[in-house]
């Protein structure tokens, strides 16, 4: 122990503070059995690898994907060794959207998720260091649904990865509600991606659907949770929300409005809408260095998690520097935000 300053500051230096490892929440695996099932020549439970031109393109049922490039489909080790490069020392792996499955007959959907599930989880086990895992769940069936959460959370996994909204029904929906009563039993985080967004017809060109599309669907889950009583009914949830939740902080003013002047609007809340963010988290994943300062200053850097969207176009190709170049923000939101949230919050250990 240090008896004066002076050797206070020599112990500092010789032990400098310790920093945070950097985990990455929102990067995505496609199922290897996916991969497998295409080099034959096969779909995998109606998924199929298409060619048009001289690209390949993932055919599902409710997405066209691609074109593919290299790194959708690489190597643990190959991931590691990208990972490495761009100073990131951990992924939370989740399957992609057009995974999700819920479109497919309930048995179908239940082992789907099964395999993919295992899938991750031997990731995990490879790498344990260096991966972790959001569980997918068949949630065209509730009852499947808790009962893949549970053996996910039995098997290590942190949560699950949940769908915007479930075949169109959105979460203000009580019979979708047992999933909820689930999660909070378990501690099992939730992390929401959207799909097949609301008014998908109108946003055919421009990869509109992708860039306008996937935030007003983040926005839609997120009032619909709020809105229909979720937070109060469930205060031990831990949900989070890529793309830092779409438009709902920015949109937030205008829905408090209708708070105040429409009496259905506040029906379920005991509280102003807008007090329900804060309850949330979020990925960093806004885009601007800007509007990552503004969810900042809406929800506090404690909400937020670093968020990639690998190995898609729509993400960063190296988020950790992307946070960390930020001249809006401070040093210790910055840490927060590149792993302490995502270590602290989802018990990592690290």
């Amino acid at each position: 122990m240090p008896h004066t300053r002076e050797d206070a500051q020599n112990m500092a230096e010789y032990c400098p503070p310790r920093v945070p490892p950097t985990i990455d929440i929102h990067c995505h695996v496609i199922p290897e059995e996916f991969w497998d099932a295409s080099d034959s020549g096969n779909s995998w439970f109606g998924a199929s690898l298409v060619h048009r031109d001289e690209y390949c393109y993932i055919d599902t049922d409710a997405r066209f994907a691609g074109p593919v490039e290299a790194n959708w489909r690489l190597s643990v080790d190959d991931r590691v060794s990208l990972m490495d490069s761009i100073g990131l020392d951990v992924q939370i792996v989740s399957p992609p959207p057009y995974f999700f499955n819920y479109h497919l007959p309930a048995e179908e959907g239940k082992q789907s998720a099964r395999i993919i599930n295992e899938g991750l989880l031997k990731m995990v086990f490879q790498k344990p260091d260096r991966f972790s895992a959001f569980a997918t769940l068949p949630f065209q069936n509730v009852d499947y649904a808790v009962q893949e959460l549970e053996w996910a959370m039995a098997s290590g996994m942190k949560g699950a990865e949940l769908c915007t909204h479930v075949n169109g029904m959105n979460y203000d929906d009580e019979s979708l509600w047992p999933l909820f009563e689930a999660a909070e039993d378990l501690g099992a985080f939730l992390f929401f991606h959207p799909h097949n967004p609301a008014g998908k017809e109108r946003m055919t060109n421009y990869y509109t659907a992708n860039t306008i599309g996937n935030p007003l669907e983040n926005l839609i889950a997120i009032s619909s949770i709020i809105s229909g009583g979720v937070l109060d009914k469930f205060p031990g949830l831990d949900l989070c929300f890529s793309h830092g939740g779409g438009y709902a902080s920015f949109g937030a003013p205008r829905i408090d409005r209708g708070y105040k002047v429409r009496q259905e609007a506040g029906l379920n809340l005991s509280r102003i809408p807008s007090d329900y963010l804060g309850s949330l988290y979020y990925d960093c994943l806004t885009h601007g260095h800007e509007e990552l300062a503004f969810l900042i200053s809406r929800v506090g850097s404690d909400r937020i998690m670093l968020g990639s969207d690998f190995p898609f176009d729509m993400g960063l190709d190296s988020p950790v520097d992307w946070v960390h170049s930020s001249s809006l923000i401070s040093q210790t939101d910055k840490d927060l935000i590149s792993g302490g949230n995502a270590n602290r919050v989802l018990n990592l250990g690290f």
